[in-house]
């Protein structure tokens, strides 16, 4: 069968894996915040039309500023997107036929966008027995003779993080090689007491940080996102941005919810909890996860099954992510997202129930 590229499609997904979908299914594909702001901090009705009748500010300037200031940096070091992907795709556009080393398994839109503006991709693979890490003497090395490395952190599909220390080493060293470093911050709100790379751009000018503001606050319909770097680089994008790229309507969501700070943290706090939770329930001995810090993971049964329990999620009502496209993983593992309790009582009873 042909396997979609991403998940949160869940009635294409049971289509193409010839199953009617059942009645009521919850979706672990999709890995944005389940837990969703009270209706009392939503704009009103008369909002929403104001806000759809007009043009938005083209430059996201309030946004930018707003940015600027909660990550202490400059409003000319930030660009507002349409969600992480046109960073990605405004990068690959800028970087056209360059080398780009990925370090992988992670999000397939870095190739697939370094693909299509002519780029010579080149992978480096992460250790699976060593939960998912990297040798940082190999990967100094391999990052110094790239133009350019992607590196999703906290990585997607796996929820993995490197040590601040070892980051640093190799951001350091990239750069001292002339190699520009792209890391994808989409999943660090959701990272209880992490560290973010955006501190460090006063010392790198190659060092580029992106950012997605959909997935913590609900928004994935919105689109919205940001690149954070040098503002030589920042100058560079907007050449490749088409104008109005964000909408009016995602950019007051934003103003209004990322001044709600305490809901971040709070979502921290239960994610984790959850997370937790769910690692200790799982049957003993018959499944292996990632070492995740985040709101997703990769799970495997120990059989080997992987493609068997997948479908056995399916007809249990559970929608799951393969990773048939992750470089690496090739399917051994689908990834699962961690949501409220009674959703993932609902999940842990389906594999409970699986005789794989």
């Amino acid at each position: 069968m042909r396997w979609p590229a991403h998940g949160a499609n869940p009635r294409a997904l049971y289509e193409q894996c010839g199953l009617a979908p059942p009645d009521e299914y919850i979706d672990f594909s999709v890995n944005t915040n389940p837990y969703r702001l009270p209706p009392s901090a939503w704009p009103s009705g008369e909002e929403w039309i104001r806000w759809a009748g007009e043009y938005p500010d083209s430059e996201a300037k309030a946004l930018r500023e707003l940015v600027a200031k909660q990550e202490q940096i400059r409003p000319g070091q930030v660009l507002m997107t349409n969600g992480a992907a046109e960073a990605i795709y405004l990068l690959a556009a800028l970087f056209a036929g360059r080398r780009v080393g990925i370090l992988e398994p992670t999000f397939s839109e870095y190739r697939r966008a370094c693909l299509a503006y002519g780029c010579d991709v080149e992978g480096f693979a992460a250790d699976e027995a060593r939960g998912f890490s990297y040798d940082l003497d190999e990967a100094t090395a391999w990052a110094g003779k790239q133009d350019i490395i992607f590196l999703c952190h906290p990585n997607n599909p796996t929820g993995t993080v490197m040590e601040e220390g070892e980051l640093r080493s190799l951001v350091d060293a990239a750069h001292t090689a002339g190699t520009y470093v792209i890391i994808d911050e989409a999943f660090y709100p959701f990272w209880r007491g992490g560290f973010t790379a955006m501190r460090w751009l006063g010392r790198y000018p190659r060092l580029i940080v992106l950012r997605s503001l959909t997935k913590i606050h609900h928004l994935a319909g919105a689109r919205l996102g940001y690149v954070a770097a040098d503002e030589a680089v920042i100058a560079s994008l907007k050449t490749h941005q088409p104008p109005w790229s964000t909408n009016g309507i995602a950019q007051q969501l934003a103003l209004r919810f990322m001044a709600m700070e305490s809901f971040v943290k709070w979502t921290k706090e239960r994610i984790a909890a959850e997370r937790e939770r769910v690692f200790r329930s799982l049957p003993a001995g018959r499944y292996d996860v990632s070492p995740s810090v985040v709101n997703f993971y990769l799970l495997r049964p120990c059989s080997g099954r992987t493609e068997e329990l997948f479908f056995h999620l399916l007809k249990e009502g559970i929608v799951p992510r393969h990773t048939m496209n992750f470089p690496g993983l090739d399917g051994r593992y689908i990834r699962l997202a961690v949501k409220t309790q009674v959703e993932n009582d609902r999940l842990l009873e389906a594999l409970e129930r699986w005789d794989g």
